[in-house]
């Protein structure tokens, strides 16, 4: 689709686009106003989206950000935006990107984003104004069932458990009429159900084209029609790890685009090293041992052996990595460790993965599954070999133990030249946009780190939210360092007491769980409130009782730190303990620091101040989701107000009152201004 400038007389407005029926790959109607400026024919005060839904709010912002994405389209340039809470910011890109009629991805931070960009926004656009628009929504290949898998799990009916009877006949019935086998099409499977995992196929586990179901197969019809789509919607996993099998020279998961543009953008770097790196699970090695096993009945007894052989072998050293490891979860591979580990474990299992994967006896093996695991297993040799390379100063070898499982890593420090490489040289129309990119009024940092250089686009654009009246920000003067023993447990306290005065309703945000449990421990029992902790139950769980008991307080860490949305009453304070430094014994924090200082950089001021401020700023953002809330962000930690950086965390914020008085938190809940004393001081030139 275009903008119309020079249409002929007769048909003023011609339409294009793709029907396409399905429950995920809808043809959707917009009409492309022919005004002026098409952006406020959609989005502005007499717009189409005004004209057509009750309630519909006009937002400069919005607008200017809609205008300057459509310049980077047109002219094929880079451009980073921050939009605020409550900008709107996907109806900011959505508009453009159908303007422009360009192919497009859009990729997202997470699932929730991606289903309500389809179901909720591309309709409302489409109701709205009227004309065709072709969208797609893609995940993971985990998230698909895998007709192999399946006939395999399901073929010997007579070794069927019988309560695998009715899920067999359920999922007989519902893949008749899907068209793309998505899991989230079936609420009655648990999201942590271990059924799936033999329903579902990993990228190794896929036998692509020699797979005897590959014409009927959901995830290569998926993909077919992701060829025939404008606009289609991914996650940034997905999206990176269609840039590293471009790169491989085996395929592509993703079509060709035009334009892509990245919401929740301060996820990219984190996301970007890990795909742009080598890992290699102790599970998945054990998962492929598992279905090679499998394989083995169809082999001579002599051949059987032989392969049982180099199994043991990989297994023995699989269980023998743990131990010649230190015992932190995460940590550092050093020379000597991997010297260490591959003249112990590793070698054990290379030499049994050699075994397997270069006989050529195996080779001729009719069976594709057992030739695809043969494969696999000169893929994990490969792996093995990589990871426990050292290389040059711009890679770190590490590892990180999980619940039942170990992984080992190799990745980069410095991810510039891959994006480069795989993406800018290729895509010149990109667009970064989230509600937290800036730091100090600039995207100085967003773009060392991402590698972006050149002419480019930006716009920084607040939220219209009136934060000095929605939000008071209290921070404590009489709290001891957070690097003092005695913090954790005044923190508890001070955390009670601001409890008692917000009866409840309140998000507590740690930066460690240590400091949640302690903080757990001490409120037990001294609240008339339901106390809900992180990890108890799935967060999903978590955050609907939270909703729903209004009076509840959440103690949590890490991933609840954004993409949390509680709108209302139930979310009126936001507690942090403490600013939210990445911990420099996390080995990727660390030896970003080391190259930092090792280029004469200053490694604070450049990396962990920046990150630190954009993950405030999405704490802050759980607070205020729309013009009617009001609540009170809490920071435990006197940093801000003593240290001599403090000055730069209260320059990103928006605008709001500050107090250090206990008192004023039930002021402003109640509604009151606090008599003056609070509107008296704002956080913005504060030391």
């Amino acid at each position: 689709m275009t903008i119309c400038r020079n249409s002929d007389a007769s048909n003023p407005c011609p339409s294009r686009g793709i029907s396409v029926d399905g429950p995920e790959h809808r043809g959707y109607i917009l009409a492309m106003p022919c005004s002026p400026d098409p952006i406020e024919g959609i989005l502005g005060k007499e717009g189409a989206l005004r004209k057509s839904l009750e309630g519909f709010e006009c937002r400069p912002s919005q607008i200017a950000m809609a205008r300057l994405i459509l310049e980077a389209i047109e002219t094929k340039q880079p451009a980073i935006v921050e939009a605020g809470t409550g900008t709107g910011k996907t109806l900011g890109y959505l508009v453009p990107l159908l303007l422009s009629g360009k192919r497009a991805v859009i990729s997202t931070g997470t699932k929730n984003l991606q289903e309500q960009i389809y179901q909720k926004d591309i309709p409302l656009l489409a109701s709205a104004t009227g004309r065709r628009v072709d969208a797609l929504l893609m995940k993971g290949r985990k998230n698909y069932l895998c007709l192999h898998r399946y006939h395999q799990l399901f073929s010997q009916a007579s070794l069927l458990r019988p309560d695998l009877e009715e899920t067999r006949r359920r999922l007989t019935e519902w893949l008749k009429q899907t068209e793309f086998a998505d899991r989230g099409e079936l609420p009655w499977i648990r999201d942590d159900d271990p059924l799936w995992d033999d329903l579902s196929a990993s990228s190794d586990q896929c036998l692509g084209s020699r797979c005897l179901y590959w014409e009927d197969c959901y995830l290569a019809a998926l993909r077919r029609r992701a060829a025939r789509s404008q606009i289609i919607i991914v996650n940034h996993h997905l999206f990176f790890a269609d840039l590293v099998v471009k790169k491989s020279g085996l395929g592509e998961i993703l079509p060709p685009f035009q334009v892509v543009v990245f919401d929740e953008a301060h996820n990219l770097e984190e996301i970007a090293t890990h795909y742009f790196g080598r890992r290699l699970s102790t599970r998945q090695v054990l998962d492929w041992a598992r279905d090679l096993e499998k394989e083995m009945g169809n082999l001579e007894k002599t051949a059987r052996k032989a392969l049982s052989r180099s199994l043991d072998l990989v297994r023995t050293g699989v269980n023998q990595l743990s131990g010649c490891l230190p015992k932190e979860n995460r940590g550092r591979l050093n020379p000597d460790a991997l010297e260490k580990l591959a003249h112990g474990p590793v070698a054990m299992m290379i030499q049994g993965l050699r075994r397997i994967h270069q006989n050529s006896e195996w080779r001729s093996h009719r069976s594709n599954t057992f030739q695809a695991c043969l494969f696999r297993a000169e893929e994990i040799h490969r792996s093995l070999e990589e990871i426990l390379s050292f290389r040059d100063f711009n890679w770190l070898n590490w590892y990180e133990r999980r619940k039942t499982n170990l992984v080992l890593h190799a990745s980069p420090l410095d991810i510039s030249s891959d994006m480069d490489e795989l993406l800018y040289q290729e895509t010149r129309t990109l667009v970064f946009t989230s509600a937290t990119l800036s730091t100090k009024g600039n995207f100085d940092y967003f773009k060392s780190r991402m590698g972006l250089s050149g002419p480019l686009l930006s716009g920084i654009h607040p939220s219209h939210f009136d934060f000095e009246n929605q939000t008071l920000l209290y921070v404590p003067t009489d709290l001891p360092l957070p690097s003092l023993p005695e913090f954790p447990r005044k923190a508890a306290k001070r955390i009670l007491e601001i409890l008692e005065i917000t009866s409840g309703r309140a998000l507590v945000l740690f930066t460690s769980h240590q400091n949640l449990n302690l903080a757990h421990e001490f409120l037990s029992g001294k609240l008339s409130y339901t106390v809900f902790k992180q990890g108890e139950a799935p967060k999903s769980v978590l955050l609907d009782d939270f909703r729903k008991d209004t009076h509840s307080v959440l103690l949590a860490t890490g991933s609840f730190w954004q993409g949390v949305d509680v709108p209302g009453e139930a979310l009126s304070c936001l507690i942090i303990d403490k600013l939210p430094f990445d911990s420099p014994g996390d080995p990727l924090v660390a030896a970003r620091i080391d190259a930092i200082r090792a280029r004469g950089g200053n490694p604070f001021m450049e990396y962990q101040l920046p990150s630190a401020i954009i993950a405030l700023k999405q704490g802050l953002g759980r607070l205020i989701r729309n013009t009617s809330d009001r609540g009170v962000l809490c920071i435990l930690d006197v940093r801000i107000i003593r240290s001599r950086y403090g000055h730069f965390f209260f320059e990103s914020l928006p605008g709001m009152r500050v107090t250090h008085e206990l008192a004023d938190i039930g002021l402003l809940l109640k509604g009151s201004s606090g008599g003056g004393r609070m509107g008296e001081q704002t956080n913005k030139g504060r030391p």
